[in-house]
């Protein structure tokens, strides 16, 4: 068995769909060991890493309400998506007594981090392309998300 993006992504979809909470593969030379912590933050034997200092700080939120006139939020033909870039767990703070980085009906800019994707251990920061508003989140925290797999719901600015 070779180990690939699409090997992982089919483990974190059978540990997603049957409610897991590990999963162990041995074939021979490969060993893989999944665990996980149902209603934790943060998963059996996964730490955060500080890539750098301020990745780990929320940065300032937008807390502007949206005026109901700006956007017409039955119009959901508008809406774009915002999806996982990769198979991992979902976090929307850095921390789990940090507040959220964005909420619906939140705005952010281009460059704001949207959330944090815990992939092999690494917090890989996702961050917004262009500046919108929150219209959906999509992904409940501490959630195995896949690749693809739709985390928000925005109109762009």
């Amino acid at each position: 068995m070779e180990l690939n993006i699409e090997t992982l992504q089919a483990l974190a979809r059978i540990m997603s769909e049957e409610k897991l909470t590990s999963l162990v593969l041995d074939q021979g030379n490969l060993k893989i060991e999944i665990k996980r912590e149902i209603g934790s933050m943060q998963p059996s034997g996964i730490t955060y890493q500080e890539p750098r200092m301020a990745a780990m700080e929320p940065l300032p939120h937008h807390t502007q309400p949206v005026a109901a006139d700006a956007i017409d939020i039955t119009d959901t033909a508008h809406w774009k998506e915002i999806k996982s870039p990769m198979v991992g767990v979902f976090y929307q703070s850095s921390q789990p007594d940090k507040p959220a980085y964005v909420t619906k009906g939140q705005s952010f800019s281009e460059g704001d981090t949207l959330c944090i994707i815990e992939a092999m251990k690494l917090m890989n920061e996702i961050t917004a392309e262009t500046p919108g508003t929150i219209m959906e989140v999509c992904v409940g925290n501490g959630q195995v998300v896949e690749f693809g797999q739709v985390l928000y719901r925005i109109v762009e600015d």
